[in-house]
């Protein structure tokens, strides 16, 4: 694949991870839910992100199987994704497949899921929500050591930009304490009478 391949699909999985994060987090557009809104749209960006990455992924493994299927005179190019040097059993490359969208299911239900706790008032599903944004906080910091370790791999760097964003919304989700009750919404203010 070409740079504007990769242009193409990038701007298309932002366009993709766009359209759920704003569905995601619709019903929550109200007006007392500012804060927690932008840790909904940020978990369903990424809920996005994962969905289009695991896609890709998916398909890239899909076509390596075909290409190691394929006779050897037969074969025009390598696989897309190289396991080792010794890539030669189609099956390895079905394990990945399955690998690949069972771990993409299981992030996108996750990530779907937090980002709709974290609009809840309720003490259990913001600490959900939370934990996720732990894991989020945890995996951006393993980023970070592979960036200060010389990787400039866009994934990694990708993870270190989006370390302040986790970090604040991690700030943002933090469920009230329950002895205390949460800060009363305001009322809009009325206009006064002639």
């Amino acid at each position: 694949m070409t740079t504007s391949d990769w242009l193409v699909v990038a701007v298309a999985g932002s366009l993709a991870s766009g359209v759920v994060g704003v569905v995601l987090t619709l019903p929550a557009w109200a007006p007392g839910h500012r804060s927690t809104l932008l840790v909904g749209r940020l978990l369903g960006l990424h809920a996005g992100l994962v969905a289009v990455g695991g896609a890709a992924m998916t398909a890239a493994a899909i076509r390596s199987w075909q290409l190691v299927d394929e006779e050897p005179a037969e074969q025009a190019s390598a696989t897309l994704i190289e396991v080792s040097g010794l890539d030669g059993d189609g099956r390895l490359y079905a394990l990945i497949v399955l690998l690949v969208v069972a771990t993409t299911a299981c992030s996108v239900l996750m990530l779907t899921v937090a980002a709709r706790f974290a609009l809840s008032d309720d003490v259990l599903p913001r600490t959900l929500a939370c934990a996720v944004l732990g894991l989020e906080i945890g995996l951006c910091g393993f980023g970070l050591a592979q960036v200060l370790a010389g990787s400039r791999n866009a994934v990694a760097i990708g993870a270190v930009v989006n370390l302040p964003l986790v970090m604040a919304a991690m700030v943002a989700c933090w469920p009230p304490h329950p002895d205390r009750p949460s800060r009363p919404r305001r009322a809009p203010i009325a206009a006064p009478d002639r």
